[in-house]
């Protein structure tokens, strides 16, 4: 896997599984869509072989595939609500013997103050046997989402206080609509309505609308014992939210219309859900997804697996380089010392002098600052909120440490308290010639986290003289 450079989502429905590659340039092209029961049986012939090197980023299945709960539950610790969750599936879902795998939770907070433990896993058997006939083929997905769930990260970026809202939202089609509803900004369930067939008079349409979306508000309370605070809609009539407001009698928010432009390729618009999606909510804005539990942990461990074989290449190219550097010196010392020996006999004193003049010098250079020694002592004065880009240590002349790292902090005022921590560790490990390092010394600049711009990332730059 970690030699593959092409990016595959794929989309499955109740009929086809398709298969997306992800370009440089953002956008998707469907490279394969199959029937998917064929495809369970075994049939992958027609796969390009482009499927079959990529890394299956993302697959999309629909939303009943998905189940849901609630839970008051007071405990934070990921331990417990691991053991929890497992322990409710084993119990409410005994056919799904890998449901404890297959989940993802989050920790809200109802309008009471009570904390809510929300979970939501894979319920249906077909979405196991996918995923272990992807596995089979070496395209087993890193994560799972649903339409609702890629629809509840768009709507928190969009509604202010999603997360303390009861929240609805209609996506309207051609053929058929899309009801989904969400409750503490976590999707609750989803309904599909097939529309009518009429060509000229829409009244029957927005009054099948206005019916199911009642008999929705109506499950809805039952469900959360609440009621539906916003509702939003796209569809493709600018006309369609009023329409629907005056027959609800409440406000229904209208959505700006997404131009076929930005949309997915048609094959993949196939599986109706998805047809209001871009390539950037499949990718860079899936929040909310399933993943394999065991694969879940390795792709948690993998950052620090990479950074351990960083540090150990740049403590074995530190190490080689000190120690060809000492024996170019240990070299220089043994010629001077067989110099001394055959040069012709010297009064006392002046060989004395020589000899103290080699030895000085030899120690000079072992003094020299030890490049391990450094980076571990440099290693060693990290706070866990900072990670480091690149060390630079110059013995040319006066001995100088550059140090270019990332702290990451949420606010201004735990980046303060990071950088002090760091410097103070510094200062205390390193004896410093100049005086110890401060705040003033330090070069800071921010940039954006890509994954999401609302998180600051503090890059900060200095060097200082060591001994």
């Amino acid at each position: 896997m970690i030699r593959r450079k092409l990016s595959l989502i794929s989309i499955a429905s109740e009929e086809t599984i398709s298969f997306l590659m992800l370009s440089k340039g953002g956008s998707l092209k469907t490279l394969a869509s199959l029937p998917l029961e064929a495809f369970l049986e075994g049939a992958a012939t027609d796969l390009p072989k482009a499927v079959l090197q990529s890394v299956n980023r993302l697959l999309v299945v629909p939303d009943y595939w998905v189940g849901n709960s609630f839970h008051e539950f007071q405990a934070r610790k990921k331990s417990v609500i691991a053991a929890f969750i497992e322990r409710k599936l084993k119990l409410e879902q005994p056919a799904l013997t890998e449901a404890g795998d297959f989940y993802n939770y989050a920790v809200v907070q109802g309008q009471d103050r009570r904390q809510q433990l929300y979970s939501f896993y894979l319920q249906e058997a077909v979405a196991y046997r996918l995923y272990r006939r992807l596995e089979a083929l070496g395209i087993s997905p890193l994560r799972f989402t649903t339409p609702a769930l890629v629809w509840q990260a768009k709507l928190g970026d969009m509604a202010d206080g999603f997360a303390q809202k009861g929240v609805g939202f209609i996506h309207l089609g051609e053929e058929d609509c899309f009801l989904y509803f969400f409750f503490m900004g976590q999707f609750l369930f989803s309904r599909q309505i097939q529309l009518p067939e009429t060509d000229e008079d829409a009244g029957e349409i927005y009054n099948l609308l206005n019916y199911e979306i009642n008999q929705s508000f109506y499950l809805y309370s039952q469900k959360t014992k609440s009621s539906v605070d916003t509702l939003f809609m796209l569809g493709p009539d600018t006309a369609a939210a009023q329409q629907l407001t005056d027959l609800l009698g409440r406000e229904v928010q209208g959505l700006p219309h997404l131009s076929q432009e930005t949309g997915l390729p048609d094959q993949a618009r196939a599986f109706p859900p998805c047809r209001g999606f871009t390539a950037l909510d499949l990718t860079k804005r899936v929040r909310h997804f399933i993943s394999y539990k065991p694969l879940k942990k390795e792709l948690a461990w993998r950052p620090v697996q990479w950074a351990g074989i960083a540090v150990g290449l740049v403590l074995a190219i530190l190490l080689t380089v000190e120690s060809r550097y000492l024996y170019s010196w240990s070299a220089a010392a043994d010629r001077q010392m067989a110099a001394l020996k055959s040069a012709d006999a010297e009064p006392p004193d002046l060989v004395l002098q020589e000899i103290s003049f080699a030895l000085e010098e030899i120690g000079q250079a072992l003094q020299r600052p030890s490049g391990s020694g450094t980076v571990m002592r440099t290693l060693l004065a990290l706070p866990d909120a900072v990670s480091v880009n690149k060390l630079s240590l110059d013995v040319s002349g006066t001995p100088y440490l550059t140090i270019s790292a990332v702290v990451h902090a949420d606010n201004p005022d735990t980046f303060k308290i990071v950088l002090r921590a760091f410097l103070a560790q510094l200062n205390a490990r390193f004896d410093l010639k100049a005086g110890v390092l401060r705040e003033k010394d330090v070069h800071i600049h921010l940039d954006r986290s890509e994954g999401n711009e609302r998180i600051p990332v503090y890059q900060i730059d200095f060097a200082f003289e060591i001994s």
